[in-house]
């Protein structure tokens, strides 16, 4: 099984999504990765539709070499000894995750995010929810599920 984190924005401004990468991946110690519209495994065909908008489609992973989010998502809390290159309470890594989906909206003024965040790219639930209670949502659905909530989550930024 892998956890995966795959999605794309859809935005209008322009803007260097190479330098935006480089600099989250420096920030949180992450890696993303641009990635082609068929490699959103199991995404509901409506919800790739392109409207001849600006996007980026990308896979966040636990580093820039292996794009797979197995400790950023799995929401287990690790020994105090784990050296997993992130803190070892789940609910932190969580948090590192949204802050930066945050930060990809924010900076790209992004008028939508569509992102599954899954164990093994399966999706069972979609989500339409507003970019104000991302946070929450999210972290109500890990809670609930104590691991990855096999959910497609298209949030309306605008």
């Amino acid at each position: 099984m892998s956890n995966d984190v795959r999605g794309y924005i859809d935005y209008i401004e322009d803007y260097n999504l190479s330098a935006l990468i480089i600099l989250l991946e420096d920030k949180y110690n992450i890696g993303i990765e641009e990635i082609e519209k068929d490699k959103l495994y199991n995404f509901p065909s409506a919800t790739v539709a392109n409207n001849q908008r600006k996007r980026f489609i990308f896979n966040i992973g636990d580093d820039n070499e292996y794009y797979c989010a197995s400790f950023l998502i799995d929401y287990i809390n690790y020994a105090p000894e784990a050296a997993i290159g992130f803190p070892i309470e789940g609910k932190k890594r969580l948090n590192i995750l949204l802050d930066v989906m945050s930060e990809i909206i924010e900076i790209t003024k992004a008028s939508k995010m569509v992102i599954a965040i899954t164990d093994s790219c399966q999706i069972e639930t979609i989500k339409k929810i507003k970019f104000a209670e991302m946070r929450d949502i999210i972290h109500v659905d890990f809670t609930k599920y104590q691991a990855p909530p096999n959910t497609l989550y298209e949030i309306i930024c605008e």
